[in-house]
């Protein structure tokens, strides 16, 4: 393809496909490359990416006697469309350019892509791409030593490079949420990646950085290779040891423990193990794949008792606790009942790593366990509220929360501002699409204060510790349960500023499990806000309470309303095409005492455009459900009329 150099530095040439020139790569994009990988990286201000692999992988090969490696900055063709969808690749090497062909350029090249990775004035699409060439680079030395290395190995190595190099280890998620994989396969799919980065940033972690040249340059490969360079650097460590450490660094990452079962790299996200709220298990079957691991997390309960047997010796079994104070990691004999009498107290958390250091054969175990049930208290907040955020009539919040297997929402607490009511739902946290909300899993319940907590002076945080505004809804009669993560919102009315939500902050500048609706947006949409002028965003304060019973679900009595009530319907703005996953809006009161009540609807004019109700009831809470396919976009009125009360809310409906 046509293409031109643009730029010429020390150890590199920079040329660029004419077709993207000045449209997806620019002189700055440029110069960014040749500063890269000649001068300096995250890592070193006096050392760019040539500098940084070669002293840590080994020298380059040299077919074409040029000291200068040519980058290749173009539009990969891969999978990408332009509609957003498909793979696409970031860059790569091969080993053609190294061999007398047809296909050959006879050079020391690296392709780093430009579409769709975002370059020109894009942070992070120039970040990603400057780590691909370190990672390339590391690719194009290793052919020089070992040119037919285990995948996993080279991968893991051009991995490390991109770490060494102070670029942001590979996006961790797709190996902690599936650990039970064989550490050395390779599918080329992006959990191999991610185990891969893993593995190596903890090698170098445990052995230090130079492991890495001896690695590269024997021609063992695979296990017996990362053997030889681990004898060759004076250590006594050895594969087998180093991977069963491996697997336990990543449930507990602290080296104040042992220094073994710990990372460098900070802030790595830890493994995600299988949840076990309720510790009283039937015997149940597992297996673990080759040089794989699987994770079984206790939390919440007490008094753990657990009994494994397994179908190999092989399969080694640790219990990690973890608790406020104190942590350790204690042998578990296959057979004999593990029991953990300081689980609740002392150890909040106890996991079990069933580790197969088999590099052959995966093999099956089972477990049973027992203990005592404890209620799950689910909060994100550990700070007291700092206020209320500004947000307008027609927004909503919601806050998620972890799946709690086996368990049941017993109610939820939540920091009200002011005096006055709020309607709220849960819904099962969707999976797909732009709002968190799916299946309405609770709806409507309202949470009520009759008082608003006063500041402690000139109206302004801070407010009294403990925060009085707390208030608590029973939600046990909706028999919600916690298997799948869930979500809990809530709307605001005509008056957003009662009662409103609290909030705190949290150190970040990533969306933590706290969201907002923003109906004036356009479009509208869900958001998280951030704190004006720090490293901080703003979490709702609700709070969720998970309970385990064997004889059903309790049923609670709800006391009848002292007074009339007009709740703000739900949801609301609320459209035809099922904006919130329902086509329809609800509206809800309460009488204190049966009488003839009537609910109509209002156009912005004052014509009325629908009677949903018009009857006797009874006292006590009542919901309509109101459908407005037949009518336009626009805001409306909705009446309650009764005996001696009539109250009027708006609703807004979009199409």
């Amino acid at each position: 393809m046509p293409s031109t150099c643009r730029a010429v530095g020390t150890r590199c040439y920079v040329f660029v496909e004419d077709a993207i020139w000045l449209d997806r790569v620019n002189p700055s994009v440029v110069e960014a490359f040749r500063t890269a990988f000649d001068t300096s990286t995250p890592a070193s201000s006096t050392k760019g990416v040539y500098q940084t692999d070669i002293d840590n992988f080994g020298a380059p090969p040299d077919v074409d006697s040029d000291v200068r490696i040519i980058i290749m900055i173009l539009d990969i063709k891969d999978q990408y469309t332009t509609n957003g969808s498909g793979g696409f690749i970031g860059g790569y090497f091969t080993g053609l350019n190294q061999i007398s062909t047809a296909q050959s350029n006879l050079a020391e090249m690296v392709y780093i892509d430009a579409n769709p990775l975002p370059l020109v004035n894009n942070a992070a699409g120039l970040e990603f791409a400057l780590s691909t060439l370190a990672h390339e680079f590391q690719h194009l030395i290793h052919f020089r030593y070992d040119n037919d290395e285990l995948t996993f190995i080279n991968e893991g190595c051009s991995l490390a490079a991109e770490v060494i190099c102070g670029y942001p280890i590979y996006d961790q998620s797709d190996y902690v949420s599936n650990t039970n994989v064989n550490l050395l396969s390779w599918q080329a799919e992006l959990g191999d990646y991610a185990r891969a980065a893993r593995f190596m940033t903890y090698v170098r972690d445990q052995v230090g950085a130079g492991i890495f040249k001896p690695l590269v340059q024997n021609t063992q490969d695979g296990v017996f290779g990362l053997d030889a360079a681990l004898q060759s650097i004076g250590t006594n460590l050895r594969f087998a040891e180093i991977f069963r450490n491996f697997t336990i660094a990543n449930i507990l990452d602290d080296k104040t423990v042992s220094p073994a079962y710990g990372y460098t790299y900070p802030n790595l996200s830890k493994v995600e193990g299988r949840l076990l709220a309720n510790p009283n298990v039937a015997t149940t079957n597992g297996n673990v794949e080759v040089l794989a691991v699987e994770y079984l997390s206790f939390k919440f309960g007490a008094n753990l008792r657990a009994r494994f047997t397994v179908t190999n010796p092989l399969l080694v079994i640790k219990a990690v606790e973890i608790g406020p104070t104190s942590k350790r990691v204690l042998d578990v004999t296959p057979g004999v009942d593990f029991v953990e009498p300081a689980y609740g107290t002392t150890y909040s958390e106890v996991h079990f790593v069933v580790t197969n250091t088999s590099q052959a054969f995966s093999y099956g175990y089972t477990y049973q366990a027992s203990g005592t049930v404890k209620p799950v208290e689910q909060k994100w907040d550990e700070t007291e509220p700092v206020g209320a955020l500004g947000l307008a009539s027609s927004d909503s919040i919601c806050v998620t929360f972890d799946a709690v297997p086996g368990g049941r929402l017993d109610s939820i607490r939540v920091a009200l501002r002011r005096k006055g009511s709020i309607t709220g739902g849960v819904w099962q946290l969707a999976t797909t699409g732009a709002s968190p909300l799916g299946k309405r899993l609770a709806f409507p319940f309202t949470a009520t204060t009759d008082t608003t907590p006063p500041v402690i002076s000139s109206g302004t945080y801070p407010y009294p510790v403990p925060y009085p505004g707390w208030r608590k809804v029973d939600l046990r009669s909706f028999n919600v349960k916690t298997d799948n993560p869930f979500a809990v919102g809530f709307i605001f009315g005509a008056d957003p500023r009662t009662p409103n939500v609290m909030v705190t902050t949290r150190p970040g500048q990533s969306s933590y499990h706290s969201f907002s609706y923003i109906s004036s947006a356009a479009p509208p949409r869900w958001a998280f806000y951030g704190v004006s002028g720090q490293d901080a965003i703003y979490l709702y304060l609700v709070r969720a309470y998970i309970s385990f019973g064997t004889t059903g679900v309790r049923q609670t009595v709800e006391l009848s309303p002292s007074a009339f009530v007009l709740a703000q319907n739900y949801p609301n703005p609320f459209s035809a095409s099922g904006t919130f996953g329902n086509p329809s809006t609800t509206i809800e009161f309460s009488l204190p005492k049966a009488g003839l009540v009537a609910l109509k609807i209002f156009n912005a004019l004052g014509a009325e455009v629908a009677t949903l109700l018009q009857e006797k009831r009874t006292a006590g809470k009542h919901t309509v459900a109101w459908n407005a396919a037949n009518l336009p976009s626009g805001v409306y009125l909705y009446r309650l009329e009764g005996e001696g009360f009539v109250e009027t809310k708006r609703l807004v409906l979009m199409k």
